[in-house]
């Protein structure tokens, strides 16, 4: 069943971080999700495609609207090259050739049983700069401007109709899509609450998702929380979908036509047993997640254990050798202390400041100059020296420890991938044996809507049959009334303008009803005999 699904926002510089657009760019043309990439005015490689978005965002004014998505879902019905020339005739007419815009598919792997396209668009004409789709235009401006409508949104969506529909007939599929709600198409059914695949994945393979009190503060409302227990009343999503469709069922139940009645039966026969079929599957997942789980958090406290281990032994190797080389750095210290004072003293005797007082060549003042840097560079290369013999002392120390965790890591990451293959394997015979039961169980349903389609059709066949044979028994029975019937039935449908004739043919039908009236009757019709005065004559 084709489903209808548009959303249209759009990220602005004052009302999102700065780089949202890029990342958005990057996002959606992850390599391992998209599958195709459509692009006009706009790199198609998603890393330009992100630079191309930074350098619109640093060009635009700092109150800009930088760029709308749209978030589509595609027609399972279609397969992928009818989805791409489908996206790229949508947005062909959208952008009119004048806006660059980016979308990029997803429709393999996780994503195989959800085809979806995600669209940027840059509302700015690439020769005038000027705004051409007006997406936040209100519905005035828009009618201003002369823009189809009324409003941006129902234009987008009522497009996004014509273009799939016109894709599905192509195709030669029956189905179609409809952008209204079930209310304005008329039909009587409850619609079902959307469920996001992390709540999907959490209620179908994890657990039973509970309700929490959320805050959500706003500037008016620092203090505002919402309370999800009371809303859903401890009602998961998949459950009140579930009650929703038991509703719907049970209205369906009570319609008066005949057909959807036993419709609806053979429902809820089928969705309490898929029911039964589905809680042991997802009993069976949620076990495995948790199996699996169990292993990897055994796993990871041995992993924890053996680093705390590791940096503790580290940290002791560095102690160790920080005390070790103390008392050189002591003495090496102390000895270069002693040298500077000394050569501090030599140059500072009366007859050693005499001399360079009075040496007017200034070699005396060189020379001791000379012989201060010559101590410096000696102290400061003996530094060095030590120093590099405490880094290789410990570097060795370090990798010697490295090398023997290193190992046992080794160990234990291996032991861990063999767990838990071993546990893979036996959870995908598992899974298997769920597919076998989800496959039967589907083949039992079709085999069910079968045979109920065809009981229906031969009730159908025996019903025209009953009839076609309750009217040929009239017709035998009375041929005049026949007459006379289908000569009503044809004169009143004819023309009430014309009284008079009207008059004189009911009233030739009256006699042909009174004949035939008469032919029915068995026996002639009695006459009432004289009474007892007139036999006593």
């Amino acid at each position: 069943m084709a489903i209808y699904s548009l959303n249209l926002t759009s990220v602005g510089k004052t009302t999102h971080a700065a780089g949202t657009a890029g990342a958005h760019m990057r996002y959606i043309g992850r390599e391992r999700a998209v599958s195709e990439i459509l692009a006009e005015h706009m790199p198609h490689d998603p890393q330009a495609a992100r630079t191309w978005m930074d350098g619109h965002e640093r060009d635009s004014r700092k109150n800009a609207r930088l760029c709308d998505k749209l978030r589509i879902a595609l027609p399972r019905e279609l397969d992928e090259p009818q989805r791409a020339e489908l996206i790229r005739a949508y947005m062909g007419e959208l952008s009119q050739g004048r806006v660059p815009w980016y979308a990029a598919i997803h429709q393999t792997e996780k994503d195989a049983h959800n085809p979806h396209a995600h669209v940027v668009i840059v509302d700015r004409d690439i020769d005038t700069g000027k705004r051409v789709l007006g997406l936040s235009d209100s519905i005035r401006d828009r009618e201003k401007k002369g823009l189809p409508g009324p409003s941006a949104i129902e234009w987008v969506r009522e497009r996004w109709e014509h273009h799939a529909n016109t894709a599905l007939e192509r195709a030669g599929q029956e189905v179609r899509i409809d952008r209204r709600s079930l209310k304005d198409q008329g039909i009587e059914r409850e619609p079902q609450i959307h469920i996001g695949p992390r709540a999907q994945e959490i209620d179908t393979n994890v657990r039973r998702p509970e309700s929490k009190v959320v805050p959500s503060p706003s500037p008016r409302h620092p203090d505002r929380v919402i309370d999800y227990p009371m809303i859903d009343a401890g009602r998961t999503r998949r459950e009140r979908n579930a009650e929703i469709i038991d509703l719907n069922l049970e209205r369906d139940a009570r319609s008066p036509l005949f057909q959807t009645r036993v419709w609806a039966q053979f429902e809820r026969e089928q969705r309490a047993k898929d029911r039964i079929a589905d809680t042991q599957i997802i009993a069976a997942n949620r076990r495995r997640t948790l199996e699996e789980r169990r292993i990897r958090r055994s796993f990871a406290q041995d992993e924890r254990e053996l680093r705390l281990r590791r940096d503790a032994e580290g940290q002791f190797t560095r102690d160790w050798t920080k005390q070790r080389f103390a008392p050189e750095q002591a003495t090496l210290k102390v000895s270069q202390a002693d040298e500077r004072d000394t050569l501090a003293q030599d140059q500072k005797r009366l007859l050693g400041r005499l001399w360079a007082a009075i040496d007017l060549s200034g070699r005396t003042r060189q020379r001791r100059e000379e012989e201060r840097q010559t101590l410096i560079a000696r102290h400061a290369e003996e530094r060095r020296e030590l120093s590099e013999r405490i880094r290789q002392a410990r570097t060795a120390q370090a990798e010697a420890v490295r090398a023997r965790y290193d190992g046992q890591q080794a160990e234990l990451a291996e032991a861990k991938a063999q767990k838990l293959a071993v546990l893979r394997t036996r959870h995908e015979s598992e899974r298997l044996k769920d597919d076998a039961v989800l496959q039967a169980r589907a083949l039992d349903r079709e085999k069910a809507r079968t045979v109920l389609q065809q009981q229906i059709e031969t009730q159908r066949q025996a019903e025209r049959s009953q009839a076609s044979a309750k009217q040929a028994k009239v017709q035998r029975a009375s041929p005049a009334r026949s007459q006379a019937a289908q000569d009503w039935s044809q004169t009143a449908q004819g023309n009430d303008n014309a009284a008079d004739a009207d008059e004189a043919r009911k009233q030739r039908l009256m006699e042909r009803w009174r004949k035939a009236r008469e032919q029915r009757q068995d026996k002639p019709q009695r006459t009432r005999g004289r009474g007892y005065g007139h036999d006593m004559d």
